[in-house]
């Protein structure tokens, strides 16, 4: 009898015991979770703070891939800023930019066609780069022993010109002809180009005697020969830049816009043909 008692005291002290660990279990929380974490908020903090580096999204004129390649390299390494480019005719340009939305910088080879961006409320003021100076463009040799725009309107004479609904250098070629009186031009084109890259293909190909291009298009290729339009008549183009209003970042589109108008973006557009804007 004395053993029976001691073993249900001995079974009763055991219970005990087993309820009092499994309720100090159930009330603790395990140290290994973000609830009771004294290191959650730092981390956290840590992650927000760590954000990905800002990639400019720059909208340049096809005809002005050389120089900003290069003002993309240089910039970036001075600022630690990425450029992103998209090359296109003005026309192209424009309507992304309108139905995208996004984009950081519009530089262009056209006032006009930065004036259109304003007018619709897409950029902010411009600052001036450079000059566009239209030239006339022949193959290597100049076997239509083309020198004048008077002799692209002679009858025979195969021209190619920028598309004027699509680039600068056509709104300008437009221009020109208009100036002069030298229809003929026109009636002597055998096709029209969306970007000013393409007529140089045109004219290294052979596919045409003459065309109206800019100076810094030509700049450096052995397989074009250029021709002066005189100044009297010529027009040249001004190259502006700008913000737009729709960057997320236009503290830094404002350093980029001020790099490439600054003396030292301004040597680098020299260096590939380009006259300064003083």
């Amino acid at each position: 009898m004395n053993n029976f008692k001691r073993f249900i005291a001995l079974f009763l002290v055991l219970s005990l015991m087993i309820f009092t660990v499994a309720c100090g279990t159930e009330g603790k929380i395990d140290d290994s979770s973000n609830v009771n974490n004294p290191n959650q908020d730092e981390e956290s903090n840590g992650v927000n703070e760590s954000q990905e580096d800002v990639v400019l999204l720059v909208y340049s004129g096809a005809g002005l891939k050389k120089p900003m390649t290069e003002i993309a390299e240089v910039f970036e390494e001075e600022n630690g800023i990425k450029i992103e480019y998209i090359f296109a005719g003005s026309t192209q340009l424009l309507s992304q930019i309108e139905l995208s939305g996004k984009g950081d910088v519009f530089i262009v080879g056209s006032k006009q066609a930065y004036e259109t961006s304003v007018e619709k409320e897409l950029t902010y003021p411009s600052k001036d780069v450079a000059y566009h100076n239209p030239i006339i463009g022949v193959p290597k040799g100049n076997p239509a022993n083309i020198n004048s725009l008077e002799d692209m309107a002679n009858p025979g004479v195969k021209v190619i010109l920028g598309d004027e609904k699509a680039n600068a250098i056509g709104q300008t070629s437009q221009k020109l002809i208009e100036k002069t009186g030298l229809t003929g031009i026109n009636d002597n084109v055998v096709a029209k180009t969306a970007t000013v890259n393409e007529i140089l293909v045109h004219l290294e190909s052979k596919n045409a005697d003459a065309a109206i291009v800019t100076e810094d298009s030509a700049f450096g290729n052995e397989n074009i020969e250029t021709i002066a339009i005189p100044e009297d008549i010529n027009i040249q183009q001004i190259i502006p830049i700008g913000a737009l209003k729709a960057s997320k970042n236009l503290d830094k589109a404002n350093i980029f816009v001020d790099f490439v108008s600054s003396d030292r973006g301004k040597e680098i557009f020299e260096k590939y043909g380009f006259p300064s804007v003083k």
